[in-house]
């Protein structure tokens, strides 16, 4: 009896951790993905109720599709899954796709399996990478967003990974963002208009399909399976009961602040065609979209 209580005490002391780390690490990619999902279907119903089907092809898809595309192959050459059809874009007016990644995978190959979750969360970590890099090469300021972003995901490391920490995290660093966008300077660069369309243009096809979902998750179940594993053993070797696992939390801090980002480019996208669909929908029909809907 004493030995299954103990085997009941590490187990439940190492479910605490995994959840803990599960949220650290992920939970920013279903939210802001959801997040983001949800910006480009409306976005997409107001630019096809206001200008046509494929008027987002010609705005932001022409740049946004292979950016998304690009984030799934990435992922599928790191985890080692075999690429056997890419199109990067190629609207089919008939399934509504703009692009599109096969590949094959071996099913008893561990790395493969945990491959899946990354593979299908690819469109949001390649964007970010790419957003990230625009903001250093063409916002006057963006040096300084980014030190920032790295300052505060390392005090992550001092004060703690909780989710609290990282909710702090992201309040703070989303004023930060808007305080540094917003100063007059930028208006009259060029690279920050540039900056600003082609980081919409990303954000808006950031996305998570329900098929990218339905890959994370088979990919998500083997992860958690693996740390639960790894903690089980820290928790009945170690005294301390967070793995060392927990130490590459900060990091994901770092991309849910890009996340942000993207999901305030997302935002501002939806913005505009809202105003501008309602504004042509108003002279040309005399009438409102409605962006919720199809």
């Amino acid at each position: 009896m004493e030995i299954l209580n103990k085997i009941l005490d590490v187990s439940w002391q190492a479910f605490l951790v995994t959840l803990n780390q599960m949220a650290g690490y992920f939970a920013g990619i279903f939210i802001f993905g959801l997040a983001l999902y949800l910006l480009a279907r409306f976005t997409r119903n107001m630019f096809a109720k206001s200008f046509g089907d494929r008027s987002e092809i010609f705005l932001t898809a022409w740049i946004g599709t292979p950016v998304h595309e690009l984030g799934h192959a990435f992922f599928c050459l790191v985890f080692r899954h075999k690429i056997t059809k890419i199109s990067l874009f190629r609207p089919n007016s008939k399934d509504g796709t703009l692009g599109y990644v096969e590949h094959g995978y071996d099913r008893t190959n561990i790395y493969h399996l945990v491959g899946h979750f990354f593979i299908g969360a690819g469109p949001i970590f390649f964007g970010s990478a790419v957003i990230l890099g625009l903001l250093y090469y063409l916002l006057p300021d963006g040096k300084t967003i980014i030190n920032q972003f790295r300052s505060n995901s390392a005090a992550l490391l001092i004060s703690g990974s909780s989710l609290y920490d990282l909710w702090n995290v992201v309040q703070l660093n989303t004023r930060e963002v808007f305080t540094e966008l917003a100063k007059t300077s930028n208006f009259s660069s060029w690279q920050f208009w540039l900056f600003i369309y082609i980081s919409m243009a990303i954000s808006a096809h950031m996305e998570l399909s329900p098929p990218d979902i339905l890959g994370m998750l088979k990919g998500l179940f083997v992860i958690i399976i693996l740390f639960f594993l790894i903690n089980v053993v820290y928790v009945v070797f170690f005294t301390q009961s967070q793995s060392f696992i927990q130490l590459g939390i900060p990091f994901f801090s770092y991309l849910n602040q890009i996340f942000v980002l993207a999901l305030i480019f997302s935002f501002l996208n939806f913005l505009i065609s809202f105003v501008l669909g309602n504004l042509w929908s108003l002279i040309k029909t005399q009438s409102l979209v409605n962006p919720f809907t199809r």
